[in-house]
């Protein structure tokens, strides 16, 4: 299975938890474009539906300047560890500019370790006994296969990242990543 290359990612390590292979990759502060909204309160969630069409919509009309990976794009789950702050969800591009139209929502995601794990059927056989998982429900998999070899999800960032490869959508199953961010323990 090839691996993502990614132009702004620097491959540290690759891990193996339940035979699944996982990669530890380092990020900048990355610039995400696109659509973002929070629950009404610290234990509810946000109309994702709504955010999605609102982004569907936009990205029709407004396309974004210097994206990073134009066939690429994003589901950002953001705060969902937290009690004390509303869960957002944010629909995005990475981008190498903020100078955006001011209709988009801008968020810097924070540069630092991040592990990543492919979503497909032999992972998802693997780790879950059955396919057809999304990439959100990677996440507890991916904090599991981190605790077991020396990292740990980072307390100070709030966000996991769903990432798709959009062009194939049209094309199931399309390539698609998830990711955490972790700190060496």
């Amino acid at each position: 299975m090839q691996t993502l290359i990614h132009p702004l990612e620097k491959l540290i390590e690759v891990i193996t938890y339940q035979g699944v292979e996982f990669e530890v990759v380092e990020r900048p502060d990355v610039i995400w474009v696109g659509c973002v909204d929070y629950a009404k309160d610290n234990v509810g969630e946000p109309d994702t539906s709504k955010i999605l069409k609102r982004y569907q919509k936009l990205v029709k009309a407004a396309p974004k300047n210097e994206p990073v990976n134009e066939d690429w794009s994003a589901a950002l789950s953001i705060n969902f560890s937290c009690t004390d702050q509303p869960s957002g969800m944010m629909f995005a591009n990475e981008c190498y500019t903020d100078k955006q139209n001011k209709r988009y929502d801008l968020m810097t995601q924070p540069g630092g370790l991040w592990l990543r794990a492919r979503v497909c059927e032999e992972a998802d056989t693997a780790l879950f006994g059955r396919s057809n998982h999304g990439g959100w429900e990677y996440f507890g998999a991916l904090e599991q296969a981190a605790q077991e070899n020396g990292y740990r999800q980072n307390p100070d960032v709030h966000m996991q990242i769903e990432y798709h490869c959009h062009a194939e959508y049209g094309t199931p199953p399309h390539t698609s990543y998830a990711y955490i961010p972790i700190v060496r323990v």
